[in-house]
């Protein structure tokens, strides 16, 4: 059974595509509508929707739906998941509406990662026993997390489903289901039918989708480390994180270019672009990172977004990094896109939600992580 994938940011795209490949099978991610009629077992198509406003988004994925329903041969998909955002930032209930003239009959959400501490019991989502309201989620430039309450976070009128909810069959529409271990999501998938439901949810979600079609993980050598590859690491979302302990930073001399002050405030992006060339030309690795504080405020975050892909394809096509390595979805599927890349492979799986992907034509490889996550193994 083939199945494809609709992820609404590139990060989270590609941590999915690398559960399919921990899980051996033959994943192909894709940032292109026409990527979809690839033949490989699993199909991941990265949309972006998140980082577009509502009507944006909505448009984008009719256009996806209507990829989607005239493709040759399929009067119905084999298995359709929407991966959302595990903390249900972006258009969550929109995206998932406008699924609905594919024809299934129901959605069932489950957006908790219980692996990584992330679960929801009694409707209120809670990270490592904090509410998330009171997580740096509160504080996400686009989509800041007010409430814990997971129905009012969806904007309510939404049905919420346990395990222990006495249904045979899930109502028609879309219902979120309570998560509170890595059972109850074995539990949710067993009783409801794949032709019938969109899956929507996170990695712990499709891991158990898969392994409950038969997918067992399957041994592949673990990923060496950059080593003294030239690279350029990225860091474009507003988590931070102390990475000079690690092993590669110790090893290789990594020189760091913040953004500037006056590009933060709007201005242009060429002196930056000149002042990190000549540092990466005089050092073995180049770090990017953005120091100043970022409140909620979507036109900023969009602001950034752009300056730092500016700076990045200029840095690709002048200094030829040999790996890139990007934290944050948005900003990953601007550069991606800058470049014109629209097919990646599956090269490594580092770590849950850090993949490492290569693209054929250039022999470059990325290296995706979403903001929240740790870095695992990627700097040893």
């Amino acid at each position: 059974m083939r199945t494809y994938v609709i992820a609404d940011d590139l990060t989270g795209a590609a941590e999915i595509a690398g559960v399919a490949h921990r899980l051996g099978a033959h994943v192909r991610l894709t940032t292109s509508v026409d990527g979809l009629h690839a033949e490989d077992e699993v199909v991941v198509l990265a949309t972006d929707t998140r980082s577009m406003n509502r009507e944006e988004a909505l448009a984008y994925t009719e256009t996806v739906v209507d990829a989607l329903r005239t493709m040759e041969g399929h009067d119905r998909l084999d298995r359709l998941f929407k991966k959302t955002d595990s903390v249900l930032r972006g258009h969550v209930v929109a995206e998932l509406k406008a699924l609905e003239g594919l024809g299934y009959r129901q959605m069932m959400l489950l957006p908790a990662n219980p692996s990584k501490g992330r679960i929801i019991k009694r409707g209120i989502y809670t990270i490592e026993g904090r509410l998330l309201s009171r997580t740096l989620f509160r504080h996400d430039p686009e989509f800041p997390a007010t409430t814990s309450h997971v129905v009012k976070l969806l904007g309510g009128g939404i049905p919420y489903i346990t395990t222990r909810t006495r249904r045979v069959r899930l109502p028609e529409g879309i219902s979120i289901g309570e998560v509170r271990s890595m059972e109850d999501m074995k539990q949710h998938v067993a009783r409801f039918d794949d032709t019938t439901t969109v899956w929507a949810g996170g990695a712990d979600l499709f891991q158990t989708l898969l392994q409950h079609h038969g997918r067992n993980e399957v041994q592949r050598a673990l990923f060496a480390g950059l080593g003294t590859r030239r690279s350029l690491i990225v860091l474009g979302s507003t988590a931070r994180h102390d990475l000079f302990a690690e092993p590669f930073f110790q090893r290789n001399r990594v020189a760091v270019s913040p953004m500037p002050d006056e590009v933060f405030a709007g201005g242009k992006t060429e002196a930056w672009l000149q002042a990190s060339l000549q540092l990466a030309n005089e050092a073995e690795s180049l770090l990017l990172r953005i120091p100043q504080a970022i409140t909620h405020d979507e036109g900023k975050a969009l602001q950034l977004r752009h300056q730092m892909a500016e700076t990045v394809l200029g840095l690709i096509a002048s200094w030829h990094p040999e790996e890139v390595v990007i934290e944050g979805g948005a900003t990953a599927f601007t550069i991606l896109k800058g470049l014109a890349w629209s097919d990646l492979r599956i090269a490594d799986e580092i770590a849950p939600g850090v993949v490492r992907l290569h693209h054929p034509q250039s022999g470059t490889h990325l290296t995706f992580k979403p903001g929240s996550y740790p870095w695992g193994g990627c700097f040893r």
